[in-house]
């Protein structure tokens, strides 16, 4: 576990100075990024991209606890705002249903994928809102994935570390 950790750090630390943002293994979300072809990394980047997307996408559907089940690697690590870390896709849905009492939600802003293409990261802005229409933001923050593509060629969450922001917006 120690080594992925460390293994994490050099390569974000790697990236952050030499790619950030317009690596050729990067994905930005926004208009700038769209009609353009992309090959190698930056194709598999926007593919990461779509891949967190979903994922966000399926908790507003399913809802956070199966969603992260779905998505997660089964050595993924939950590191949540507070709390333990939680480790393997059954114990973070289980984690996720014992402490659910709020809507989540997330959009993906980025996302660069490392040579030769098995591993990859994204990060976005999360929201928290209370359950029924019109529901009031509890809490907001940023997140970074790290993501771990599979045999079948999808990708999973191996890593989820998040942050909050001192008060709503």
């Amino acid at each position: 576990m120690l080594r992925t950790f460390a293994t994490l750090a050099l390569a974000l630390g790697a990236s952050a100075c030499s790619l950030w943002p317009f690596g050729s293994g990067s994905s930005a979300a926004g208009p700038e990024a769209a009609g353009r072809e992309r090959t190698g990394l930056a194709a598999e980047a926007d593919k990461l991209l779509a891949a967190d997307r979903a994922f966000a996408a399926t908790v507003v559907e399913v809802g956070a606890p199966d969603a992260f089940q779905l998505f997660f690697d089964e050595q993924g690590l939950h590191l949540a705002v507070a709390g333990e870390p939680v480790t393997g896709a059954d114990a973070v849905r289980a984690h996720l249903v014992a402490g659910q009492g709020h809507l989540l939600s997330w959009e993906p802003r980025y996302a660069e994928v490392f040579a030769p293409g098995h591993w990859g990261w994204t990060w976005g802005e999360w929201q928290a809102h209370e359950p029924g229409a019109g529901g009031r933001r509890i809490a907001e923050g940023r997140y970074v994935n790290v993501w771990k593509k599979q045999r079948d060629g999808s990708w999973k969450v191996r890593a989820d570390l998040s942050s909050r922001e001192a008060a709503p917006r």
